[in-house]
Protein backbone atom coordinates (compact mmCIF):
# COMPACT_ATOMS: atom_id res chain seq x y z
CA UNK A 1 0.00 0.00 0.00
CA UNK A 2 1.10 3.19 -1.43
CA UNK A 3 1.90 5.56 1.86
CA UNK A 4 1.84 9.68 2.04
CA UNK A 5 5.19 9.45 4.27
CA UNK A 6 8.01 7.63 4.45
CA UNK A 7 9.64 8.02 8.11
CA UNK A 8 13.02 6.45 8.63
CA UNK A 9 12.18 5.12 12.16
CA UNK A 10 9.61 2.73 13.73
CA UNK A 11 6.74 4.50 15.98
CA UNK A 12 7.79 2.54 18.77
CA UNK A 13 11.61 3.37 18.59
CA UNK A 14 10.83 6.90 18.36
CA UNK A 15 8.27 6.92 21.36
CA UNK A 16 11.40 5.44 23.50
CA UNK A 17 13.71 7.63 22.07
CA UNK A 18 11.46 10.75 23.00
CA UNK A 19 10.84 9.72 26.61
CA UNK A 20 14.44 8.82 26.88
CA UNK A 21 16.28 11.84 26.03
CA UNK A 22 13.66 14.77 26.14
CA UNK A 23 10.66 15.54 28.61
CA UNK A 24 6.95 15.34 27.94
CA UNK A 25 5.25 19.04 27.99
CA UNK A 26 2.41 19.64 29.02
CA UNK A 27 0.02 21.54 26.56
CA UNK A 28 0.29 24.75 25.86
CA UNK A 29 -1.54 27.08 23.89
CA UNK A 30 1.32 29.25 22.57
CA UNK A 31 3.45 26.61 21.23
CA UNK A 32 0.37 24.10 20.66
CA UNK A 33 2.60 22.22 17.92
CA UNK A 34 5.67 20.68 20.44
CA UNK A 35 5.16 17.93 22.57
CA UNK A 36 8.48 17.65 24.00
CA UNK A 37 11.37 20.04 25.40
CA UNK A 38 15.14 19.47 26.46
CA UNK A 39 16.26 17.86 29.40
CA UNK A 40 18.72 19.79 29.97
CA UNK A 41 18.66 23.72 30.04
CA UNK A 42 21.17 25.36 27.66
CA UNK A 43 24.14 26.61 28.94
CA UNK A 44 24.65 30.61 28.45
CA UNK A 45 27.70 31.85 26.51
CA UNK A 46 29.89 32.70 29.63
CA UNK A 47 30.17 28.64 29.86
CA UNK A 48 33.37 27.45 27.75
CA UNK A 49 32.64 25.85 24.86
CA UNK A 50 33.50 22.34 26.03
CA UNK A 51 30.78 22.37 28.73
CA UNK A 52 28.09 23.53 26.37
CA UNK A 53 28.82 20.60 23.86
CA UNK A 54 28.95 17.80 26.64
CA UNK A 55 25.70 19.23 27.89
CA UNK A 56 24.20 18.74 24.36
CA UNK A 57 23.44 22.16 23.88
CA UNK A 58 24.39 21.73 19.90
CA UNK A 59 22.83 18.15 19.87
CA UNK A 60 19.94 17.85 17.67
CA UNK A 61 16.86 19.10 18.39
CA UNK A 62 13.09 16.94 19.37
CA UNK A 63 11.98 18.41 16.04
CA UNK A 64 13.43 16.06 13.99
CA UNK A 65 11.89 13.01 16.00
CA UNK A 66 8.38 14.46 16.20
CA UNK A 67 8.53 15.40 12.80
CA UNK A 68 8.88 11.35 11.91
CA UNK A 69 5.92 11.03 14.91
CA UNK A 70 3.29 13.36 12.62
CA UNK A 71 3.84 11.21 9.71
CA UNK A 72 3.50 7.99 11.39
CA UNK A 73 0.05 9.36 13.04
CA UNK A 74 -0.85 10.67 8.95
CA UNK A 75 -0.22 7.40 7.79
CA UNK A 76 -2.16 5.64 10.11
CA UNK A 77 -4.82 7.86 9.35
CA UNK A 78 -4.58 7.33 5.46
CA UNK A 79 -4.73 3.66 6.31
CA UNK A 80 -7.84 3.79 8.35
CA UNK A 81 -9.91 5.79 6.08
CA UNK A 82 -8.68 4.30 3.03
CA UNK A 83 -9.83 6.34 -0.43
CA UNK A 84 -12.01 9.15 1.10
CA UNK A 85 -10.03 12.25 -0.44
CA UNK A 86 -12.45 15.11 1.68
CA UNK A 87 -12.41 12.47 4.75
CA UNK A 88 -8.61 12.11 4.70
CA UNK A 89 -8.02 16.12 4.35
CA UNK A 90 -10.59 16.89 7.11
CA UNK A 91 -8.45 14.10 9.79
CA UNK A 92 -5.03 15.23 8.74
CA UNK A 93 -5.68 19.03 9.00
CA UNK A 94 -4.40 19.73 12.64
CA UNK A 95 -1.43 17.17 11.89
CA UNK A 96 -0.50 18.74 8.88
CA UNK A 97 -0.53 22.06 10.17
CA UNK A 98 1.64 20.41 13.02
CA UNK A 99 4.25 19.23 10.18
CA UNK A 100 4.69 22.64 8.83
CA UNK A 101 5.01 24.45 12.39
CA UNK A 102 7.64 21.00 13.47
CA UNK A 103 9.58 22.02 10.47
CA UNK A 104 10.00 25.58 10.59
CA UNK A 105 11.25 25.74 14.43
CA UNK A 106 13.78 22.64 13.29
CA UNK A 107 15.04 24.88 10.08
CA UNK A 108 15.10 27.96 12.84
CA UNK A 109 16.68 25.95 16.11
CA UNK A 110 19.64 24.29 13.15
CA UNK A 111 20.33 27.81 11.81
CA UNK A 112 20.86 29.35 15.18
CA UNK A 113 22.78 26.54 16.97
CA UNK A 114 25.48 26.56 13.49
CA UNK A 115 25.64 30.22 13.97
CA UNK A 116 26.18 30.28 18.10
CA UNK A 117 28.85 27.15 17.41
CA UNK A 118 31.08 29.12 14.66
CA UNK A 119 31.02 32.13 16.43
CA UNK A 120 32.28 30.24 19.56
CA UNK A 121 35.02 28.11 17.52
CA UNK A 122 36.42 31.33 16.01
CA UNK A 123 36.09 33.18 19.48
CA UNK A 124 37.56 29.86 21.29
CA UNK A 125 40.77 28.94 18.57
CA UNK A 126 43.25 31.00 16.93
CA UNK A 127 41.14 30.31 13.66
CA UNK A 128 38.90 32.44 11.26
CA UNK A 129 35.44 32.01 9.63
CA UNK A 130 37.07 30.46 6.76
CA UNK A 131 39.12 28.22 8.68
CA UNK A 132 36.24 26.93 10.32
CA UNK A 133 34.22 26.65 7.18
CA UNK A 134 36.87 24.36 5.59
CA UNK A 135 37.45 22.50 9.00
CA UNK A 136 34.25 21.89 9.48
CA UNK A 137 33.19 20.17 6.51
CA UNK A 138 36.10 17.74 6.99
CA UNK A 139 34.18 14.13 8.57
CA UNK A 140 34.98 13.95 12.15
CA UNK A 141 33.31 11.37 14.70
CA UNK A 142 31.49 13.83 16.84
CA UNK A 143 31.51 17.72 18.03
CA UNK A 144 33.61 16.88 21.07
CA UNK A 145 36.37 14.92 18.86
CA UNK A 146 36.01 18.21 16.18
CA UNK A 147 36.36 20.16 19.13
CA UNK A 148 39.76 18.88 20.79
CA UNK A 149 41.11 18.31 17.11
CA UNK A 150 40.94 22.34 16.71
CA UNK A 151 42.23 22.21 20.24
CA UNK A 152 45.36 20.57 18.68
CA UNK A 153 45.40 22.70 15.25
CA UNK A 154 44.82 25.87 16.00
CA UNK A 155 45.50 25.90 20.08
CA UNK A 156 42.75 28.16 22.21
CA UNK A 157 43.25 32.21 22.14
CA UNK A 158 45.08 33.40 25.26
CA UNK A 159 44.28 37.07 27.12
CA UNK A 160 44.63 39.62 24.55
CA UNK A 161 47.35 42.13 26.21
CA UNK A 162 46.13 45.62 26.08
CA UNK A 163 48.84 48.19 24.92
CA UNK A 164 48.38 52.02 24.70
CA UNK A 165 49.44 53.80 21.83
CA UNK A 166 52.56 55.76 22.47
CA UNK A 167 52.43 58.57 24.96
CA UNK A 168 48.71 57.64 25.89
CA UNK A 169 49.10 55.93 29.55
CA UNK A 170 45.87 53.66 30.19
CA UNK A 171 43.95 53.90 33.43
CA UNK A 172 45.01 50.61 34.27
CA UNK A 173 48.40 51.37 33.94
CA UNK A 174 48.68 54.09 36.44
CA UNK A 175 47.93 52.08 39.73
Amino acid sequence: MYLPYKPVHSKEWLERYLTKNFYKKKYDRFMWWRSYTLRNNPLSDLHPLRDRIANGDFDLGSFVFEIELVQHRINEKYEKIGHDEVQYREQIQLDKARLKRLQEDREKDEKNKLEVLKKAFVLEFNMTKEQYDKEVIKSHKDLLSFYFKMDDKYGKRGWVTRQAPKGLVLAADRC
